[in-house]
């Protein structure tokens, strides 16, 4: 693959939020975007865009990322949620044995993962044996590759939580997928039973977002290795989160400029109250902006100086950023539906779809308001903080 250029990387994902867009109400209702976007999602290569250059990648850095999915998340939050998981997940993929990173990429299948440790091993000769079940497989209808969660002591390390890359060939996918929000990301169950999984497809991930170090010591001079794992894997919730706040910004002013108010016999637009409420949205939204940009901005010095690790305070402040950028979003998301009142909380109107979408990305296990403020005040004391930060 010829290295691609961030313009290029704009326009592909405007043309993803263009044709997904449409789609929306059956993903909806059906839980998760149809195999056409899946296949146009593909034929963009957009799973190519973190992967390192020697794999046939692109190896954006974050800006590039955090654009990609933001520009998506204009057009609808799950699509975004689920382009970025499509591009993001092989990024544990690059951590991985030689071995097993180029038997994924040699697949040219997409990748997901799970990454709660709720599976059971059984050693055995040259792996392990895995069985278990595992929710929020997000885009698991989509993927070639599933990477599960378990406690494991690979070979040479302490007993850690794992990832265990699995084929689609060897896992059951439970659709059970019904929740309030982000309703097109395909989010289903996973189980498996008794499946051979060798040492060279398992991630430590302690290992690697600690030590920012892939299996067997393998280097590279992609950006993905010179920034820290977590703050970098978790990048796009603030950026979702921006442009699902930014969505609903633009919706708000264009239907106070179509909407006649009959109450007081006057365009809304003419309104002082809509004018002031207009402003308050804006300034939100402002914020919000500011704060991705300077997630992002941190982000791009630590990769232009090779700083893959940083301390705990650090770290964590990165999550206290995430989940505030996370929380404003919802909030400003809600206040627009509110504002709106009763034309935008029909089901299906992009406002209600939006508001919902912000607000599961809010209430997501990793971006947790109060946890993540708990975890980033603690560093302050010299406690440690959230483990997965």
């Amino acid at each position: 693959m010829a290295i691609v250029t961030h313009e290029e990387w704009i326009r592909r994902a405007h043309l993803i939020g263009e044709k997904a867009e449409p789609m929306v109400a059956d993903a909806e209702k059906m839980g998760c975007f149809s195999l056409e976007l899946r296949d146009y999602v593909h034929k963009l290569e957009m799973y190519k865009a973190l992967r390192p250059v020697q794999y046939g990648g692109s190896g954006i850095a974050a800006f590039t990322f955090s654009e990609i999915v933001r520009t998506i998340a204009n057009y609808n939050g799950s699509a975004a949620w689920i382009v970025y998981f499509v591009i993001l997940h092989e990024h544990w993929v690059a951590f991985l044995d030689e071995k097993g990173r180029q038997e994924v990429y040699d697949s040219d299948g997409l990748v997901g993962d799970i990454f709660m440790p709720l599976g059971q091993v059984e050693y055995v000769d040259g792996g392990v044996n895995l069985s278990g079940q595992w929710s929020f497989g997000s885009g698991v209808l989509w993927d070639e590759w599933m990477g599960l969660g378990a406690i494991v002591q690979v070979p040479g390390e302490e007993p850690q939580p794992c990832l265990l890359n699995v084929n689609k060939a060897q896992y059951q996918v439970i659709e059970d997928w019904n929740p309030f929000g982000l309703r097109g990301t395909g989010s289903h169950s996973v189980r498996v039973e008794d499946v051979f999984v060798p040492w060279h497809r398992m991630l430590p991930v302690v290992n690697a977002k600690n030590k920012s170090e892939p299996v067997g010591g393998y280097y590279s001079d992609e950006p993905i290795f010179r920034a820290p794992f977590m703050p970098f894997f978790a990048m796009g919730f603030p950026s979702i989160s921006t442009g699902i706040a930014q969505r609903v910004t633009r919706d708000l002013k264009t239907r106070i400029e179509d909407r006649q108010r009959i109450l007081f016999n006057m365009k809304e637009c003419e309104s002082p109250i809509a004018q002031r409420n207009l402003a308050d949205v804006m300034t939100k939204l402002d914020a919000i902006e500011a704060m991705n940009k300077r997630y992002v901005d941190q982000l791009e010095e630590w990769i232009e100086a090779n700083t893959p690790i940083v301390d705990e305070a650090e770290k964590n402040k990165m999550g206290a950023w995430r989940s505030y950028i996370c929380k404003e979003s919802s909030d400003l998301a809600f206040q627009v539906m509110r504002l709106l009142a009763a034309s935008a909380t029909g089901s299906g109107d992009p406002v209600e779809i939006a508001a919902r979408d912000a607000f599961m990305l809010s209430i997501h296990l990793t971006q947790i308001y109060e946890d993540n403020m708990l975890s980033y005040g603690r560093t302050q004391f010299g406690l440690s903080g959230h483990p997965l930060c």
